[in-house]
Order: structure tokens, then sequence, then C-alpha cells
């Protein structure tokens, strides 16, 4: 047996180690001790596929050289003299990803030669989702990316030397301006932080935009006008709607980290989903706050400032549960069928404590672990609101919330600065988020808000 059938052989038991573990978790997910198991044998079934792709073009070679006749070769136009560690690199980062070529595409197209036609797009799925991780993480290295990173930037279509990187979907189209289909770890990193800290992007409307351009959105309130009984021989009489605007600009938010180079160049963490999920907590915090209390003027408008009134508190520092009531009765019927509350999460500590005149607690259902309602509403904990109940705070918020809007325009930006922090040996990441917010109808959500003395 000679050495290319061994290898084949070898392959063959691999395939049919990852095929066995495939069909065994067909229906379920993976475990952590599986997945690490077949990345293992997917590992080794692409060594063997170098060695055996190295092997047929060593026999290709062999077999041209034998048949080949010899021509007469033209003298070599003379070139510029290029940097040959330049070269050198250049050279390899092209046979790296012509091979990874030739492996990706013989499992793409070899007649099932892992089984299942799913388990191979699996593999090619985890091998794209690989390489965008490798992209990425070159990326962000910048001069210092290795020739592995390099060619996996290669084969995603992602730029390691433009200092600009607007974060896509994965179903996204690769765009001119530096776009690019990044990890989905990372986008789902980045994105769970801006919803961790702005949690409002959790029941609110969101719309995206690619300009950000002033947007006009019209809104009307009709609530208030019935249809009429007619009489005979008479004609109605014409109830005119009346709509009011709502203008949707962009506010530009922006957060910079700054990195050593030397953390860059030796740290074994995935920086690309440590700086992404640090950018995103910095600019989730930030909408958290505009979004809850903005003024609308230089930020968005806040849920609260656009609110309207309700009620007002017992006293400048208590909240009953007839105020509670009230809020809910001034808010009108057609918008409570969606409607949550909306308060501090030391306000609802402070509502968790009323009892009644027996030192008995309202709520004692709650206060055994049960899931935040008040009154059969659903209670949402937003730490950008008033933490105490004192003198003209808006305490409490009730209302539909899918009627505050929040407009996103275009995909987030993260620029590389590689210069500008150059004399201190550090390397900055800067990320570039627009948006605007407000809320559509005043109506629909309403506040208490305690007296002022």
């Amino acid at each position: 047996m000679n050495e290319r059938q061994k290898l084949a052989t070898q392959r063959a038991g691999l395939v049919k180690q990852a095929k066995n573990l495939h069909d065994l978790a067909s229906h379920r997910e993976w475990t952590p001790e599986e997945s690490a198991k077949v990345d293992d044998i997917v590992a080794q079934i692409q060594l063997l596929d170098t060695r055996l792709v190295a092997a047929e073009e060593y026999i290709a070679a062999d077999a041209a050289e034998d048949t080949t006749e010899m021509e007469p070769v033209a003298e070599p136009a003379a070139e510029p003299v290029a940097d040959p560690e330049q070269v050198q690199q250049n050279n390899l980062v092209r046979r790296i990803t012509k091979l990874e070529g030739l492996l990706v595409s013989n499992r793409r197209t070899a007649p099932a030669p892992l089984g299942s036609p799913a388990f191979v797009r699996d593999l090619n799925d985890r091998r794209l989702e690989s390489d965008r991780r490798s992209a990425l993480q070159g990326w962000c290295l910048g001069r210092e990316a290795t020739v592995q990173h390099r060619a996996a930037a290669q084969r995603t279509g992602l730029d390691l030397n433009n200092d600009r990187l607007v974060l896509k979907r994965a179903q996204s189209t690769t765009a001119g301006d530096g776009g690019y289909t990044i990890p989905q770890g990372f986008l789902a990193e980045l994105e769970k932080k801006l919803l961790y800290y702005n949690n409002l992007r959790n029941v609110c409307r969101v719309i995206r935009t690619d300009t950000g351009n002033p947007l006009p959105f019209p809104v009307t309130d009709d609530t208030g006008n019935p249809a009429t009984v007619g009489a005979e021989n008479t004609a109605p009489s014409e109830t005119a709607m009346t709509f009011t605007q709502v203008l949707l600009g962009s506010y530009r938010y922006e957060s910079l980290v700054l990195t050593s180079n030397e953390l860059l160049r030796d740290s074994g963490l995935d920086l690309a989903s440590e700086i992404g999920g640090m950018l995103g907590e910095r600019i989730g915090r930030k909408e958290a706050t505009d979004f809850t209390t903005g003024n609308g003027t230089t930020a968005p408008q806040g849920v609260v400032t656009g609110s309207s009134a309700g009620v007002t508190g017992a006293t400048t520092t208590t909240i009953t549960l007839a105020n509670i009531m009230g809020l809910i009765g001034s808010l009108d019927y057609s918008y409570q069928q969606g409607a949550s509350f909306m308060m501090h999460q030391a306000v609802w500590n402070t509502i968790l404590q009323l009892a009644d005149s027996q030192s008995r607690p309202l709520f004692l259902d709650l206060l055994n672990g049960n899931a935040p309602k008040l009154l059969g509403y659903p209670v949402i904990v937003n730490n950008a609101m008033a933490s105490s109940i004192a003198a003209s705070a808006k305490t409490i918020l009730f209302g539909d919330f899918s009627k505050y809007m929040i407009r996103d325009i275009g995909d987030i930006e993260i620029l590389r600065l590689n210069e500008r922090y150059a004399e201190k040996y550090q390397t900055g990441f800067l990320s570039i988020h627009r948006s605007d917010a407000k809320v559509m109808q005043t109506s629909a959500i309403k506040r208490i808000t305690q007296p002022a003395t």
C-alpha cells in the first residue's frame, strides 16, 4: 500500500467517526465535548486533505515533466525590486488561499465524502464562521496580522488594509465601503450588550434606514372621534382626521477603546469579541439614558420626556396602590391591551413592599419569585429612570411602548486608528452608531409624577 492509499484509508476512518457523531446528534444540539471532538476530527481530515492534495500535485507534476517538451523560455522583463520579506509573505498567502480553496471546493463537490449532505453543509458553515473570526481578528491586529489571518481575510472578502469596518449581517451583501459579513458570534455579542443595557429596544418599535436624512413620520390619534347615528333623509356630518408629524433625525453615538500593541500581539484572548462587547456595552448605556430621559433637542427624545401626565403621587416620597390604579385608568383602554409598566429597580422594590392596614404585602405572589407583573401587566425594569421617589420625579410609566419608535441609521462602523496613538504604542478602535427616537403617540404612554412639595 503506497503513501496515498494509507492517507485515504486514514481519512475514511475519520469520516466514519464524524458521520457517527453527526447521526448520533441529528435531532439535538451537540454537547461541548461532542463539538470539540468533531472539531478535532475535522482538523485531522483537513490535514490529511492537505497531504493528499500535495501528493496528487506531486504526481501530476511528475507526469507533466515526462510528457511536456522543452520550449524556449522568454527572458522575463525587468521588474522593480520588492521587499523580499513582503514577497515571501504574499506568496505564502496566495499558496494557502489556493490550497484552502481546493479543499473547500472538494468538500462541496465531491460525491458525499462525509455521508449526509447536511453534515457537509454544517462543516462548510463552521469553516466559513471560523474564517470570519480569523479575518476579524486579523483586522484588529492590523500590521500584526499573521499569514493565516490574511489568508482567511482573502477568502471572506475583508480588506485588512481598510481602517474602516462596517458591521453588516451575514445576509447582507459586501459593499465597496468596507462592508463585511462578520462572524455571528461577534454580532450577537455586540447586540446582546446593546439590548442588555438598553432594554427599550426589546419593547419599542425599531426601524432601520440607509441614510440619516430627516424622516417625517405622520401620526394621528382618532380615539376621540366616534361614529354618529344618522337620521333619515339627512346627510352625515364629516369629521376630519387630524394628522401631526414627528420628525426623526440622526444623533451620532461613539465610543473609543485603546488597546496596547503588546496586548494585540501577545494576547491569547479573542480580542475581536472583547472589543465588540465593550463597544456595544458603552453605546447601550448611553442610548439607555437618552432613550429614557433625552430632551429631544441635543439628544433623542426619551420615553419619559415624551410621555403624558397620568396621575400625581400621594406625597413627594410615596406612591400608593390608588396611584397605580389611577395610572392604569388614565390610559385609554385601547392602549391598555398591550401596555406595560416601566420603572427603576429601586422604585419596583418599593412597590413590592406596599402593604395593607395589617402590614401584609399587597403583592405577596411577586415576592415568591414569580414573573414581574403588577396588577396583571408586565413590569419592565429601566435603571435609567428616576431611582428614588422624590419631589417632582417622574417615577412610573404605563403604556403601549410600541408607540415609542427608535430609528437606526445604517450599520455600526468601527474605525481602527493606527497612527493617532502610535507614540504610546497603542491602537484605537472607534465605534460609531447613529440613532434617533421619539414617542409617536404621547397619549399612549402615561406617567406618575411626584408632587413638587
